[in-house]
């Protein structure tokens, strides 16, 4: 987690840009968090704990606060359904072992309106789990 906490911080030393962090497990959600919030940041988090209503109150916050410079995302609460075409760049945390759930997290992004390129970034160290999900995953 501290590379993934590592990576956020980089990327928000650019402050012009938006982007998403999609992660499956609560504490590598949290780490992203505490990147966001060591950096101070302005974000929204979206994970299975946060009620549709605020979800979509989350959402337009991003999509109009050019303050709200990260959203942290679950991979199941925010994979589908939502919008964020003010992201410019897609972060995955970790990888999770259903490729469709994966594309559905990219479409977050990728959605009408977009009218910016949009660059997916995996994070995946050598010698880890993401490794092998990783070769598995192409299979699919």
């Amino acid at each position: 987690a501290g590379a993934v906490k590592d990576y956020i911080k980089m990327m928000l030393e650019n402050e012009k840009l938006k982007f998403l962090v999609f992660a499956h497990h609560l504490s590598m959600l949290q780490a992203c968090t505490e990147a966001a919030i060591e950096s101070k940041a302005r974000y929204i988090r979206i994970d299975g704990s946060v009620p549709s209503a605020e979800r979509i109150h989350l959402v337009h916050q991003f999509q109009n606060d050019p303050e709200t410079r990260v959203a942290i995302l679950s991979i199941q609460a925010a994979g589908q359904g939502l919008t964020f075409t003010a992201a410019t760049h897609v972060v995955f945390a970790e990888l999770y072992w259903d490729p469709g759930h994966i594309k559905q997290a990219e479409d977050r992004a990728h959605r009408i309106g977009q009218s910016c390129s949009v660059h997916i970034h995996y994070l995946i160290a050598r010698g880890t789990l993401d490794t092998m999900m990783w070769g598995m995953l192409n299979r699919k």
